[in-house]
């Protein structure tokens, strides 16, 4: 009998399963079913519902009451070591208790109220009680709106952003307040009877011929139709009418945010936790954005907990964390006060806006790969894993002729839901939440997030429970409590099989930024051929890297090393890989061109640049400190200066930083990061020693 190799029997298993749509080899059909059946969409939306009570702006009144519901609903849950954590938080808390402001010629109408609608009063108002002439300045953003108009001692309605008409109208020049109709959408007569979400400053900063420290006032926020209307009375009656504001607001209290944190403990392993996060901190009615998140983590965690609680799944092996945080803010903050906790930690799961009704808007739930600079097998399981939810819930043609169920497969429906099908995808990385805390390289934990898009109703009044679908919001918990178990309760033996489809799935992903490469060099112009061809060869290097790199990340759930067989056959297959697509690129250049092409001499810059290694400066507290600091030039990705600091790890050259930064912008498509240049990068790096974020060697 012939003997069969471990690798070969691994792949038996796996191709099987991962042929079948509406499958994934992480994720058995009776975990499917266990999960599908004890998760609920209703309940989430309940818990959405008592969110959306609380106006809950960064730590003030209300959302202090938010966490102590969420904290007791952990607890009911039956989480374990549920508690508060209160943090250090350099803003100011903030609670508004009324807001009313009446126009009131030619006859009195009410323009606002804050029992009506929060976002009617702007954030950091200040307690006021004024009646005076309410005067338009157009946009009232710069000096130019303010020419010929008299507006000490009056009220500014300005189409513009509410900070900027407090700076220009009330700082300098002596107006009492501003009524603004600005928009968050792009277009606002995309959304005309939305109010904004707006916050203005609670004193100047550094704002030319102001002195630092003046006091903001109080900004009173309309939608874009409410404005326009308001716009063509001022313009009909010809000068100022009356107006009166009346504000109870209040900056009291402590200087402090705070998050809630539960667990389920694991069985054996402490040292590679599974993280769950969402943020708290949002307007009131924000039922998507991010209620819904902070609602699934609570459902996730019952369900969880009462599977294991009555023997329905075993106790993971690994512990699961849940961190219900202020965004953006208390992780940070977190992993300053506690620097040992990142390496404990072994992926992070965050959900912000997972229950949108799709329909209304076109909306995608999107789930984030992670950056280039730190890949991770949890790329792959996640994609598997919301590839066979989305498939379940999407209705197929052809699928009419199997006599199987229909519309959907696998139905994951909640009562009060929706039957719409479940658009998702996996896209290249993207930062604006939580996630996107842990994934800088001096924290290092690979995290990924679920987040709707487009949103027209985000940070606007409009960002309520119609929004919300139960259905959607099931979807999305089952997904994220699949991959938190997946891991959780990965046994040693199961690794291999892992390193099998991480493999496979990376020779799929270099093939696919190989075809990139040679697109890229079939689009470029005669004159930038050779430069194209520098930039094609590098994507194809720099994705073969990547995904040996990501083979590497298994090494810490194998201690044992049960996968070095497999995964020194796939490096080595991704060695031959790199080889046959460099060469296969060859030939479409000389295909394109008739010449052999050759790599362009380095210029000056590029001289350069290969000398200067970069390494990050002083610990993880001071870093994070100095990286806030750090600019980059106009045209720079946002996140791509986040990949220039990440990939400067002290071992590869400026020119390496940008060839592997360029490449990950090039894989996505210039339509997602934009371009990358060398002299971008560079300017990247000059700021962050500058600033002593990084320090430079000369090589």
């Amino acid at each position: 009998m012939t003997k069969t190799s471990p690798l070969a029997l691994l792949l038996v298993t796996l191709l099987p399963a991962a042929s079948f749509a509406q499958t994934s080899p992480f994720l058995t059909d009776e975990l499917q079913r266990t999960l599908v059946n004890e998760i609920s969409g209703d309940r989430s939306f309940e818990h959405v519902r008592q969110l959306t009570r609380y106006h809950r702006t960064g730590p003030g009144r209300d959302f202090w009451a938010a966490v102590e519901y969420i904290r007791s609903s952990a607890e009911d849950a039956g989480l374990e070591d549920v508690k508060v954590i209160r943090q250090a938080w350099n803003g100011r808390p903030w609670s508004c208790t009324s807001g009313e402001a009446w126009l009131l010629g030619p006859e009195p109408v009410k323009v606002a109220d804050f029992d009506e609608v929060a976002v009617s009063i702007a954030d950091h108002s200040r307690t006021t009680h004024v009646r005076a002439g309410l005067v338009d300045v157009g946009n009232g953003t710069s000096a130019d709106d303010y020419e010929g108009i008299e507006v000490e001692g009056r009220i500014v309605l300005a189409a513009g952003d509410a900070a900027a008409a407090m700076r220009e109208a009330v700082w300098r020049r002596g107006a009492l307040g501003v009524v603004s109709y600005s928009s968050n959408r792009l277009q606002p007569f995309d959304a005309p009877d939305q109010v904004a979400w707006s916050r203005i400053p609670y004193e100047a900063k550094s704002v030319s011929g102001v002195d630092d420290g003046t006091p903001g006032t109080f900004a009173i926020m309309v939608s874009p139709r409410r404005g326009r209307w308001l716009r063509e009375r001022l313009a009909a009656a010809g000068e100022p009418i009356e107006m009166t504001v009346d504000i109870e607001a209040e900056h009291d209290g402590p200087r402090e945010q705070g998050m809630v944190e539960a667990w389920i403990r694991g069985r054996e392993i402490h040292d590679q936790q599974i993280v769950l996060i969402s943020h708290i901190q949002e307007e009131k009615t924000s039922a998507n954005d991010d209620g819904s998140g902070c609602a699934n983590m609570l459902e996730i965690g019952r369900a969880l907990a009462r599977l294991v609680r009555e023997g329905k799944i075993p106790r993971p092996r690994r512990d699961i964390r849940f961190w219900w945080v202020n965004e953006l803010s208390s992780q940070p903050q977190y992993f300053r006060d506690h620097p040992e906790t990142p390496g404990k930690m072994l992926i992070a799961l965050n959900q912000d806006m997972v229950g949108a009704r799709q329909s209304w808007g076109g909306r995608v739930q999107y789930a984030s790969r992670l950056p280039w600079s730190l890949p991770h097998a949890l790329d792959d399981v996640m994609e598997s894993i919301l590839g066979a939810i989305r498939d379940g819930n999407t209705s197929y043609l052809a699928n009419r002729g199997t006599g199987q169920p229909q519309p959907f497969l696998k139905e994951v429906r909640a009562v009060k839901g929706s039957r719409e099908p479940f658009h998702a995808r996996m896209v290249p990385y993207f930062g604006s939440t939580d996630h996107h805390s842990f994934t800088p390289r001096h924290i290092g934990v690979p995290g990924a997030s679920l987040t709707n898009w487009p949103d027209q109703w985000i940070h606007s009044s409009a960002d309520d429970l119609e929004n919300v679908d139960a259905t959607q919001l099931e979807r999305n918990a089952v997904v994220v409590a699949a991959v938190a178990h997946y891991f959780a309760a990965l046994e040693a033996d199961d690794v291999a099989a892992l390193a099998a489809y991480v493999a496979a799935r990376g020779r799929a992903r270099v093939a696919g930024d190989a075809a990139t490469a040679v697109a890229h060099l079939v689009g470029a112009n005669d004159e930038d051929r050779s430069d194209a061809w520098a930039e094609a060869a590098a994507l194809v290097r720099q994705t073969h890297a990547k995904e040996d790199r990501a083979l590497a990340s298994l090494d810490r759930l194998d201690p044992a090393s049960r996968t070095k067989g497999i995964v020194s056959a796939a490096r080595h297959l991704l060695q031959e890989s790199q080889r046959a697509e460099v060469l296969a690129l060859e030939e479409a250049y000389v295909a394109l061109t008739g010449v052999t092409p050759s790599t362009p001499e380095p210029d000056e810059t590029a001289r350069a640049m290969a000398r200067k290694v970069y390494a990050p400066a002083g610990d993880a507290a001071e870093l994070s400190r100095s990286l806030r600091k750090v600019e980059a030039p106009s045209g720079l990705h946002p996140l791509m200066k986040f990949e220039v600091l990440n990939f400067a790890d002290g071992t590869r050259t400026a020119w390496e930083i940008y060839e592997a930064v360029a490449a990950e912008a090039l894989s996505a498509g210039h339509w997602y990061y934009g371009t990358v240049t060398p002299a971008r990068v560079q300017a990247v790096l000059d700021s962050a020693v500058e600033v002593g974020a990084l320090t430079m060697t000369d090589r």
